[in-house]
């Protein structure tokens, strides 16, 4: 299974629209929040399904601030971050991860791409494909998942 994995989009879907044709087949969306509806409307371009939680700039709640989903045999852990204080640290993360025997924690909330791993724990933010905070390109990621296997990888908009 391959998902893509989008957040803190604010609104702004052109480039990732544009990216969306150059990939191979996506089976499933995750948004990190921020603009969630952007990736339903991404995740209807592509005839998918489309994961999202709710970021601290969106003001309608209609998505659950944190989702634990099982996907091809691995937990996952999908939250905006803004409740567990990312900018600081990943602590409180890595603490909900191992409460909930998660594999992969996906968050947002700083704009700043990353893949860590941790004690058996993936941890990726895919950062933003349109406002990136370190300069540079956009991101966003994809996770391509097997069971007992996981591959994750941040993706730079060319």
């Amino acid at each position: 299974m391959l998902i893509l994995v989008v957040g803190d989009t604010h609104g702004k879907k052109d480039l990732m629209r544009k990216e969306i044709k150059k990939l191979p087949p996506i089976d499933l969306l995750l948004h990190t929040g921020d603009h969630f509806q952007d990736g339903h409307a991404l995740a209807g371009q592509m005839k998918i399904q489309c994961n999202a939680v709710a970021g601290n700039c969106d003001w309608k709640k209609q998505e659950p601030d944190e989702r634990i989903l099982e996907i091809a045999g691995h937990r996952i852990f999908l939250t905006h971050g803004h409740l567990y204080n990312v900018k600081r640290s990943m602590n409180n993360l890595y603490f909900k991860a191992r409460q909930n025997l998660i594999d992969i924690v996906i968050f947002g909330h700083t704009h700043m791409a990353c893949l860590e791993r941790e004690d058996n724990i993936w941890f990726m933010n895919p950062g933003s494909p349109s406002f990136p905070r370190a300069g540079g390109t956009g991101t966003y990621g994809l996770i391509q998942l097997n069971p007992g296997q996981a591959d994750l990888r941040i993706v730079e908009i060319t």
